[in-house]
């Protein structure tokens, strides 16, 4: 039998292409066992900005970040209020060492050695605080890999792997790093748009789980129990430095196409941490690929050099293949399983019951009127979906590559 230790787990997260999901792992760390005084404690005074939607909206379009209004609370606020709210509730994707004292207690308490990662704390760490309903729109993200340890409450996660047909993806809004998908898993008008989606995966994570999802796949994430809390680490990948090139040229695309156009309608094709955009010059942006650039070529000519200087000398590398992996999902001792396989139906039926929760049972089904939508932005969406497609984007880094030499 092999039993886990943090090499093995670190290795199992750079190689593994397939979700998995650990129980119980990160159990012993104290802030799964915090009662909710004394996270009420832990936030303090403080006001802490949390997105906000009414639950109870139905609409093809996923519930985009631009959609949602911004209540200023105290975590005990947001715990009294969320309770008997119409709107579910996020304090989401924030920093942790933005918003706590390196020296505070949480702080101290956060560490992802056990994962293999002894040197990763509070300051790469990212929290996340919501009320039930509250989710993230499907997406995959560009870079890196993420772990994910829940410390508090339930969440489910639905995922899909990275070449995955009709999640529809696109760039609109825009945000460095992140792809969406035009479906809304939450409550959408019209389920037709679900059947026939293959390669989905879905599990719930409890206080004490973590999840491992590898780099490119896809995931909806949505909050299950009253209070949500979750943190995470995105950690790099080999192949993120061509993916920063890709990123920037897109960047310098969206941003030209945003300054032409009326304010309003560009803040639309953006996410909010991307309002900027129009206001960075454009030499800003060139240097800013200038630098990924350098920076692909340079990783690119040193791995050129490493693969000459292999001989058969070389020791066995100790990576993770298919058969470690099965020996490890065999030992039940390690309580680590590969995320379940779940069919279109199950979506569709995960969907109704969220239609069934959150939208009222006399409520015709029809599409609400939301700010914020993108369904306006027709022609200008296509365009910059066509030119980020990859296999536009990859051309023009060859040919980027090969006129740089």
């Amino acid at each position: 039998m092999v039993s886990l230790d943090e090499d093995l787990i670190r290795n199992l997260t750079v190689k593994s292409c397939t979700p998995i999901v650990f129980r119980k792992f990160v159990n012993d760390w104290p802030m799964c066992g915090w009662s909710l005084e004394k996270w009420i404690s832990i936030f303090g005074n403080k006001e802490i900005p949390f997105r906000c939607l009414r639950k109870n909206v139905v609409s093809d379009e996923p519930c985009w970040e631009r959609c949602c209004k911004i209540r200023n609370m105290t975590f005990k606020n947001f715990v009294e209020n969320s309770m008997n709210s119409d709107e579910w509730m996020y304090f989401d994707y924030k920093h942790l060492h933005q918003w706590f004292s390196g020296e505070s207690e949480l702080c101290k308490e956060i560490s992802w050695k056990q994962f293999g990662y002894p040197d990763k704390g509070a300051s790469e760490t990212t929290l996340w605080v919501g009320s039930k309903g509250a989710h993230t729109p499907a997406h995959q993200d560009t870079y890196g890999y993420n772990i994910v340890a829940q410390v508090h409450g339930k969440k489910r996660w639905i995922l899909f792997p990275p070449e995955t047909g009709g999640l529809k993806p696109t760039r609109v809004p825009y945000e460095e790093s992140s792809v969406y998908s035009e479906l809304n898993f939450y409550c959408p008008s019209n389920l037709d748009v679900f059947n026939g989606l293959t390669g989905a995966r879905m599990v719930e994570l409890s206080a004490g789980d973590a999840l491992f999802v590898p780099r490119g796949w896809w995931h909806y994430v949505q909050n299950i129990d009253p209070l949500n809390i979750t943190f995470n680490i995105w950690l790099p990948h080999e192949k993120d430095s061509s993916t920063h090139v890709s990123e920037a040229l897109i960047k310098i695309f969206v941003a030209q196409i945003c300054k032409d156009l009326p304010q309003d309608t560009a803040k639309l094709l953006v996410n909010p941490n991307e309002d900027d955009i129009s206001d960075t010059p454009l030499a800003v942006l060139f240097l800013q690929l200038e630098s990924v650039v350098n920076t692909y070529l340079d990783k690119k000519r040193k791995a050129r050099r490493v693969k000459r200087q292999r001989t058969r000398d070389d020791p066995q590398s100790s990576d993770v293949d298919e058969a470690d992996l099965k020996l490890l999902l065999e030992n039940h001792t390690n309580s680590i399983q590969i995320v379940p396989t779940i069919t279109s139906s199950d979506i569709i039926e995960i969907i109704k019951g969220n239609l069934k929760e959150y939208t009222a049972d006399d409520k015709a089904h029809d599409e609400d009127e939301v700010e914020g939508a993108t369904s306006s932005l027709c022609l200008t969406k296509a365009v910059i979906d066509a030119f980020s497609q990859s296999n536009v984007i990859d051309l023009v880094k060859q040919n980027l590559f090969v006129k740089l030499g």
